[in-house]
């Protein structure tokens, strides 16, 4: 045995999955923890744990020196890397060794190789390993330029020396290609330190197909088939199943092949992912490695049988692997779904915000460090949870995920909980059809992906900011009378009026908007009961149960009613309604939590409405502000650098 004691370098359920693995396999294991995470379930659930540095990623996750110091501290003798963060990176895997040190994962040169997709290219081509057509090694934009008109529009700009959708963007001609390059070369070199591009064909109608491979230092390399992660937003993938319903068991055994081939020309040593896109017509084609554990990597654990973090850890003691290539059997199917703090209404802009009640479904995995309590920051990637189901059919994997979505629940942050109930019970979805651009073609102002509040949830949130059950019962209303709600969840102001009646029963009056508007709804609450932060109504009859919770002292009440969350916010009155005036000022507020990457205008300057005058960094996502509407600068309120909150004012726009 080479090590008694793992240092996992990183955080969340990344960690807890390693440590939980480790301790199966009977190690001690040591946490590490920022600022931010000082009472997180990594930190209590590890044997020892040890702070690394403030809260930001840089200071702490990301800071070398801090984790060997922490290795030295506690006499662990070998550090599991997880996924993120210093997975991927070449001279962490370097000092690690140097340190004499085992690193749970391959060695650094083969990190540094699969880390920039150009020399990875290359060598995977030499390996008669099919790649994508494209140009790599040019540091020039005109000849980039060049290039793409060479290639073919439309094309794809990637970050070389990183992945995960950072850097990445599609431009459809010349003028488009000219707008991406400086913001890709920005979003590259921000998150993965190099400004190294590759360009590559966009293969449009594509699925995102990858093999998961596992390799021993005594030159035993198999793969444990595919993962279909074609449903994806700004490249990120949300939904991840296998087997994929583009695969036949011919092209799998393709695949595979030539992933094993890939990894015994590099020579590869512990779990890994070649990612591919598959075209409609069966062809493959190389994007990247992976060098490390993937956040799906739980989809073939279920399907397999096979515990790959253990076998990472078991192949880091020098072990070979105890089975062959023709011992791996898939059996059934597995899909995942991932649950991240973000607004799909709104862009999948990142959220942050306490977590006031986590409710973990029943029935399947999950993959998670959600409790209540928790603080969700800006500093780290917006995923939350992972929903992982197995069945012995797709059909029953999709339908026990669903029910999830709606037996679990998540209030005080929002999150994409109802757009993954929905996604997986789209008719392309359910067909198997679903390519990487499937949501580009989307509406989520649809019916589709909207949810509109039911009679229920209203009644819900008129009771409970209404201070009910004060009085122990609907009856005993502490002040009955008018209460104004602001549903901004779907950005439709809601007017509820709850009254008691001469029975003494409850009437809400709802209003989409101001009173004077519209038509008037009426909904005569029957019965209500609330135990343990449920609440269950009777409507015309009809008894549905939900859950509420309210943030103290601020006048705000989460609700949710099956797979969907509301957020009302007890108001006075509507701000923000009136018709914007010409020469009136426009202020601009941030849509997100997070950093301010870069400020592109000074108090004076003249815009237009779709000029870029910020850009905001939250949760591995930059986001491009526009001005909205033309006008001159006026109080500009941020620099580069200041960390803000959602709703803060960024300038102000005279029109």
């Amino acid at each position: 045995m080479r090590f008694d004691t793992l240092l996992v370098a990183n955080r969340g359920e990344i960690a807890l999955r390693v440590i939980r693995a480790a301790r199966a396999l009977g190690l001690r294991t040591v946490a590490v923890y920022s600022d931010a995470d000082a009472e997180s379930r990594h930190v209590r659930e590890a044997d020892m744990a040890v702070r690394i540095g403030a809260a930001p990623a840089q200071a702490s996750y990301r800071n070398v020196d801090a984790i060997l110091r922490a290795c030295a501290l506690t006499g662990a003798q070998a550090v599991h890397p997880g996924y993120g963060f210093l997975s991927e990176n070449a001279e962490f895997a370097r000092a690690v060794a140097e340190a004499g040190l085992t690193f749970v994962g391959p060695p650094a040169e083969v990190i540094a190789l699969m880390g920039n997709k150009a020399r990875a290219k290359e060598a995977l081509q030499r390996a008669d390993v099919p790649t994508v057509p494209g140009a790599q090694g040019i540091s020039d934009d005109r000849e980039l330029s060049a290039r793409a008109r060479a290639i073919g529009y439309p094309v794809l700009l990637k970050a070389a020396a990183g992945g995960g959708g950072r850097g990445m963007r599609l431009a459809q001609d010349d003028a488009a290609l000219a707008q991406a390059l400086p913001l890709a070369r920005s979003e590259a070199l921000g998150a993965f330190g190099s400004d190294e591009l590759i360009l590559e064909k966009a293969i449009l109608a594509a699925r995102h197909v990858e093999i998961q491979v596992l390799c021993d230092e005594h030159g035993n390399a198999l793969h444990l088939g595919e993962r279909d992660c074609s449903l994806q937003r700004r490249y990120q993938k949300l939904v991840e199943e296998s087997p994929s319903p583009a695969v036949s068991p011919a092209l799998r055994e393709r695949m595979g092949a030539v992933a094993v081939r890939a990894c015994q020309a590099i020579g590869y040593v512990g779990a890994g992912t070649l990612e591919f896109l598959l075209d409609e017509a069966g062809g493959f084609y190389f994007m990247e490695m992976n060098t490390r554990l993937q956040v799906e990597h739980g989809v073939t654990e279920l399907v397999t049988g096979i515990d790959l973090v253990q076998w990472q850890l078991r192949v880091a003691q020098g072990e070979p692997l105890a089975f062959r290539q023709e011992d791996v059997r898939s059996r059934g199917h597995a899909m995942e779904l991932r649950v991240c703090a973000e607004d799909p209404a709104s862009g999948f802009v990142p959220q942050v915000g306490t977590v006031l009640r986590w409710i973990e479904p029943p029935g399947l995995r999950v993959d998670t460090a959600l409790e209540d309590g928790l603080e969700i920051t800006p500093h780290y990637d917006s995923m939350l949870a992972k929903y992982l189901a197995w069945g012995e059919t797709r059909e029953e994997c999709i339908r026990k995920l669903a029910r999830a979505c709606e037996a679990g629940g998540l209030l005080g942050v929002r999150s994409n909980l109802h757009f993954l109930a929905r996604a997986i019970d789209h008719p392309e979805f359910r067909d198997g059809g679903v390519t990487t651009t499937f949501l580009a073609g989307q509406d989520m102002a649809s019916a589709h992906w909207r949810a509109e509040p039911s009679e229920h949830a209203l009644a819900a949130a008129a009771l409970a900011l209404a201070g009910w059950p004060a009085g122990g019962a609907p009856q005993g209303l502490a002040a009955p009378g008018e209460v104004a709600l602001d549903d901004a969840s779907d950005g439709k102001p809601r007017l509820l009026r709850v009254a008691q009646e001469a029975d003494g029963g409850l009437l809400v009056r709802a209003w989409d908007g101001h009173v004077a508007e519209g038509e008037c709804r009426q909904i005569r609450i029957d019965a209500a009961h609330r135990r343990d932060g449920e609440m269950a109504l009777v409507l015309g009859g009809l008894r549905r149960r939900l859950r509420v919770a309210l943030e103290g002292g601020t006048g705000i009440a989460w609700v949710q009613d099956g797979a969907s969350v509301w957020r009302f916010l007890r108001a006075t009155r509507f701000a923000g309604r009136e018709d914007q005036q010409p020469g009136q000022a426009r202020l601009l507020r941030a849509p997100m939590s997070g950093r301010v990457i870069s400020v592109d205008v000074r108090d004076g300057d003249s815009v237009t409405a779709q000029q870029t005058v910020l850009v905001l960094e939250s949760m591995k996502m930059e986001m491009s502000i526009t001005a909205g509407a033309a006008g001159i600068v006026a109080k500009l309120a941020v620099a580069a650098g200041d960390q803000i909150s959602t709703g803060k004012a960024l300038m102000e726009v005279q029109q």
